[in-house]
């Protein structure tokens, strides 16, 4: 019961804060612009004003292009109670899927959402669509080459047995293997969570790729939509700072005491990563379409360069 319980409060936890971390993102990119910027708490206007407009569908489109966003939703929120967000010890359902089986439930997602928008038969869409879908054939490689060599540090793909060893072991954890691994990761957050150097939402239809999928949702399918869409960027930071860079201070063990502590030291791991990410966003532009594979082929040679470090320094120490 215990168990069943964190899984709730966990789920709980991501679902109420992951609009607010954007929010706080775009704030904090507002204010280093010199503008007042948004509310911190725009993001939920925008859900609670969503949730209360008609849904409007293209006439042309079928029945699977309404249930996508609430299917989509449903996945996300079932990776909230696989992964590692405020405990390093399995929840209940904890076991049910590792690294490579959470990576197949993102790819599944990202798939449907490629073919609702299909289905909408609009041309902006279809341009997102074909972007996305490029830039994912050579994103999910490397994503997979990424989870086999943490799966090599640790001889599993659990990402809380990942966080245990990185947790415990300094050897690990400063291992060029590991670094690499980590660099590699931050590369593919980046195109993950749509920011620049990738892609940034102020270019239109000159650079548009995820935002060019949802413009023909409106209503609740849209709330929904992007409410997913803030779940998948909140588990993928998390999992950046909690497994790649960041181990520590996870519980390894129950206590509700230092469960509840440790909510805070992950809101301010995430408040962290946004400043950072916010400080790249502020002083590097955005590259043209064709630069974004010479982009992606920078981040495979880093996740190719902890493979050789780990076969070349006896074992990546």
């Amino acid at each position: 019961m215990l168990l069943i319980f964190l899984s709730i409060l966990q789920l709980f936890y991501v679902l109420l804060l992951s609009p607010l971390i954007f929010g706080i993102f775009s704030k904090f990119e507002e204010r280093i612009e010199s503008k007042k910027g948004p509310s911190i708490f725009q993001p939920y206007y925008d859900l609670f004003k969503l949730f209360r407009k008609q849904v409007v569908v293209p006439e042309v489109s079928s029945p699977f292009f309404h249930v996508v966003p609430y299917v989509e939703f449903a996945l996300y929120s079932l990776l909230t109670l696989v992964l590692p967000i405020i405990t390093a010890f399995p929840l209940e359902f904890g076991p049910t899927v590792d690294f490579i089986g959470g990576g197949l439930i993102f790819g599944a997602a990202a798939l449907l959402k490629k073919i609702a928008s299909l289905d909408s038969r609009s041309n902006y869409s279809h341009l997102g669509v074909s972007r996305a879908a490029s830039m994912g054939a050579l994103a999910e490689p490397i994503t997979v080459l990424i989870f086999i060599m943490l799966g090599v540090i640790s001889k599993t793909n659990n990402p809380y047995i990942i966080n245990n060893v990185l947790q415990t072991s300094s050897s690990w954890y400063l291992s060029l293997t590991h670094w690499f691994v980590a660099a590699a990761f931050f590369m593919i957050l980046l195109v993950e969570t749509g920011k620049l150097p990738i892609e940034h939402h102020s270019t239109a239809e000159l650079g548009m790729i995820d935002q060019a999928m949802d413009l023909e949702y409106s209503g609740m399918d849209l709330a929904f939509y992007k409410w997913g869409g803030y779940i998948k960027k909140f588990l993928l930071m998390s999992v950046f700072v909690n497994v790649y860079t960041v181990p520590f201070f996870v519980p390894m063990k129950y206590n509700l005491s230092s469960i509840a502590i440790y909510t805070g030291i992950h809101f301010l791991k995430l408040l962290g990563l946004v400043i950072s990410m916010g400080l790249l966003e502020e002083s590097i532009s955005k590259f043209r379409l064709f630069k974004n594979f010479d982009y992606m082929a920078i981040s495979f040679s880093l996740a190719f360069l902890s493979f050789l470090a780990f076969y070349t320094t006896n074992g990546g120490f």
